[in-house]
């Protein structure tokens, strides 16, 4: 980000942080670059005052969604590096613009509509400078990532203040609960991964693992899940020291289940099979 030089030594000691060669610690309006959430903070709450100055009635959770929906996703950055991805002034301000004016985000109940009669997403990426990009369209929970344009077209009651849409769950199969008696409406996708993002919308790219699934230390539960220390539950299975459960199935020390099956020492049932020691049956 680029900002006023630091009043410190820190240009001095970093003069490649300098916007230009010229820079140097007595100039009043010296420029540098700098990251970190000091250089971030300002700029994300200047975004939010064009927000709220495009549309007054805004929620802060309505304006934490349109930061997230019309994010730059950054290809090759996880979602726990990036979050949605970089901050899109231009996109948020215009998706701002288009939901409704004079309407009470706060007092609506679920499912009313937020945007105006006819209304249609407008564009879902933006160009800067001759570089154009697709924005993330979705918002982030504790354990998974949201999408679908109700997310902004209709009305939710995570929105209002004093919520927050971070701790959401599945509920029956299509709604996505908040609590007890709140929940997001359908028609939108719920994905429990952490991806490595390809740049596209939606959270395309590759699925880094599911998240939402560390349960106590070392407990893992997802694909290829890890239950407790040393114990793999997934293809192949592993559960406890010594105990495999998958194709060729072992149950404990010399107890194997699968094809050509052996329960306890000696004991083999399949073909040409043997039960007890030392009595064959065919």
């Amino acid at each position: 980000v680029v900002s006023f030089k630091s009043t410190s030594s820190l240009l001095t000691l970093n003069p490649d942080l300098a916007v230009s060669s010229t820079e140097n610690e007595t100039a009043d309006d010296g420029m540098m670059y700098q990251s970190g959430t000091s250089m971030a903070a300002p700029v994300v709450a200047g975004a939010a005052a064009l927000l709220f100055e495009a549309n007054p009635n805004l929620t802060p959770g309505m304006v934490k969604m349109l930061l997230q929906y019309s994010a730059q996703p950054i290809n090759g950055a996880d979602t726990l590096e990036q979050g949605a991805g970089q901050l899109n002034i231009e996109g948020a301000v215009r998706l701002a613009r288009s939901l409704k004016k004079g309407f009470d985000f706060n007092a609506a109940s679920n499912g009313t509509s937020a945007v105006p009669f006819g209304w249609s997403m407008p564009s879902t990426s933006t160009s800067i400078g001759g570089h154009s990009f697709q924005w993330a369209q979705l918002i982030l929970t504790d354990h998974a990532f949201v999408t679908g344009t109700r997310l902004v077209s209709k009305v939710q009651g995570v929105y209002r203040y004093g919520r927050t849409f971070g701790s959401g769950e599945v509920f029956d199969g299509t709604n996505f609960s908040l609590e007890t008696t709140q929940y997001y409406t359908s028609y939108l996708t719920i994905t429990p991964s952490i991806v490595v993002s390809n740049g596209g919308s939606a959270g395309s790219g590759t699925s880094l693992f599911a998240s939402g699934v560390l349960v106590g230390d070392g407990v893992l539960v997802g694909d290829g899940v890890l239950v407790g220390d040393g114990v793999l539950v997934g293809d192949g299975v592993l559960i406890g020291d010594g105990v495999l459960i998958g194709d060729g199935v072992l149950i404990g020390d010399g107890v194997l289940i699968g094809d050509g099956v052996l329960i306890g020492d000696g004991v083999l049932i399949g073909d040409s099979v043997l039960l007890g020691d030392p009595t064959p049956h065919m």
